[in-house]
């Protein structure tokens, strides 16, 4: 731990000096999730108790199984979701220029973005967002979407909404990309298939952080296609492959990598053999690893038994990463700031600034 104590450290010093900011083109999608609390008893008309952990919220609807049951549901907040507007705010927050071309409203953005979008260089929206029922437990999250909006993205719709010269100038005025959800996104394969066609033609080569966002309900056949077309994208450009545990399980299965491991960055580093793109990022509740050519590595995280809001933490670990990543750090110097970043958000239940989340490292260092 010692070691580990030295690296926030070290971090949070090179994060803090380091003047590197990113321009960052985010697409495309766009959610309003609504954070929900099950009740598991209802004291009085102001009062309750919550359900919070996953195998209590199971066992409530399983017990209606042949009957049937009511679920109380507290809604807490609407809030902007979506993993392109919430790291891409994220990503804002921590200095960098951000456009974004994202499902945020059918004729115009809506108010729920606006503090969001009104930070960015460029907001571009195309149709109207997708909503999440977010129930929030201490042992994970459980989400209903409702992606009927979002469904119909497509590179013609992108064009159209942005026009196709002003699209190649944002492709070619930003050095970083991150381009997520393609789980929720059916036509997302042709997306990346176009905008490598466009990286191919360009003489500076781009770095691209890609998160599938849990592509189980997704057949094997577009999985395996999707890891085929990021690694024709990784011959144009840099890409980076960001997953959780479960997303990572799955894609080592799709690419013949297996599901043995011992541990995240042992997943890392199988996965990367049979995908050899410029790093894989996997996170899990307590630790973080990468392996990239220049090596692989893990560490722990800061994790709290009693996170107050873990829906969109993915992301925010994301944009950390991408933050220590375009700000010149080390690969395990950019898992600091991924997990601290996730680590500030789940505590604080908002982004952190720079200088917040560069406060944070210190005090976790102090741990």
């Amino acid at each position: 731990m010692a070691e580990q104590k030295e690296l926030i450290i070290r971090t949070a010093e090179k994060f803090s000096s380091s003047d590197k900011r990113g321009n960052v083109f985010v697409g495309f999608d766009g959610f309003i999730d609504n954070i929900l609390k099950p009740v598991l008893v209802r004291k009085d008309n102001k009062n309750f108790v919550p359900m919070t952990d996953i195998v209590t919220f199971a066992d409530r609807i399983r017990s209606g199984a042949g009957k049937s049951i009511n679920v109380e549901i507290v809604k807490e907040r609407s809030s902007m979701g979506g993993n392109g507007p919430i790291m891409a705010n994220s990503l804002a927050l921590l200095d960098n220029q951000i456009d974004i071309i994202g499902s945020m409203g059918a004729n115009e953005i809506l108010s729920i973005f606006k503090p969001f979008t009104d930070r960015c260089r460029t907001a571009v929206t195309f149709c109207d967002p997708g909503i999440t029922d977010a129930f929030e437990m201490h042992d994970g999250k459980v989400m209903f979407n409702y992606p009927q909006s979002v469904l119909d993205i497509s590179w013609d719709k992108i064009i159209k909404a942005v026009g196709k010269e002003k699209l190649k100038k944002m492709i070619t005025d930003n050095s970083y990309f991150a381009f997520v959800n393609w789980t929720m996104i059916p036509l997302m394969n042709d997306i990346f298939a176009q905008i490598t066609k466009i990286f191919s033609g360009m003489d500076e080569r781009k770095t691209v952080y890609i998160d599938l966002t849990d592509p189980k309900k997704r057949s094997r056949a577009d999985l395996s296609l999707c890891t085929e077309l990021l690694l024709e994208m990784n011959g144009y450009a840099d890409v980076i492959l960001g997953l959780n545990e479960s997303e990572a399980v799955q894609i080592s299965e799709v690419t013949g990598a297996g599901s043995e491991y011992k541990d995240i960055k042992q997943l890392a580093e199988n996965i990367r053999r049979n995908l050899p793109l410029s790093a894989i990022v996997i996170h899990s509740i307590k630790q973080a690893a990468v392996c990239a050519e220049k090596g692989s590595f893990i560490i722990d995280g800061p994790y709290t038994p009693e996170p107050k809001l873990s829906t969109g933490a993915g992301d925010i670990f994301n944009a950390g990463f991408y933050a220590g990543y375009i700000s010149g750090l080390g690969l395990e110097e950019c898992l600091i700031t991924g997990v601290a970043n996730s680590g500030y958000y789940v505590r604080n239940e908002k982004p952190a600034g720079r200088q917040a989340l560069i406060e944070f490292m210190k005090k976790w260092s102090e741990q």
